[in-house]
């Protein structure tokens, strides 16, 4: 079996070659804003999991964040929001898990579900559920950081109605 390959006459052909090639193979590989943010909900729940509310609210914050807060003003700025968390004991596990996002520039949303599991005074185990938004932000590095999250709490976790 025989290959066959185009060689440019110049250099300033191969260059084009090149240019087509890698634009061709990166084409597929990139992330639309609306997969990349659910992707980011998703790991800030993680890290919710795993390193707690306060750690995971801080790190995904942008620095402009705005969080109101359930029968109090909200809270401006990362480190504001921050300084809120000091001094608290968070005996509580918040995970969530996006059912929407959009996106379009340099802005987005989700949209979904949260769950709350924490231990009532009495050693009672609970379960509360809402629904979140959170309104993204792509930062100067391309990342995503929350600019606005809110939410409430709703008798059971929320489906998404199907589209006919």
């Amino acid at each position: 079996m025989r290959f066959a390959y185009f060689q440019a006459p110049n250099s300033s052909m191969k260059k084009i070659w090149l240019l087509i090639a890698l634009f061709a193979c990166e084409a597929p590989m990139r992330e639309s804003g609306q997969d990349a943010i659910m992707r980011t909900d998703r790991e800030f729940s993680a890290m919710s999991a795993e390193k707690g509310v306060a750690a995971a609210f801080v790190a995904y914050a942008d620095d402009e964040v705005v969080k109101p807060s359930e029968g109090s003003q909200p809270i401006f700025g990362k480190d504001a929001l921050a300084a809120s968390y000091n001094g608290r004991k968070l005996n509580f596990r918040l995970t969530w898990e996006p059912l929407k996002a959009e996106a379009s520039g340099d802005l987005g949303y989700t949209f979904g579900n949260w769950t709350l599991k924490s231990t009532t005074t009495t050693g009672r185990d609970t379960t509360t559920y809402g629904n979140y938004v959170s309104i993204w932000k792509r930062q100067p590095d391309g990342s995503w950081k929350y600019v606005l999250d809110t939410g409430n709490g709703t008798p059971a976790p929320t489906e998404l109605p199907v589209k006919n």
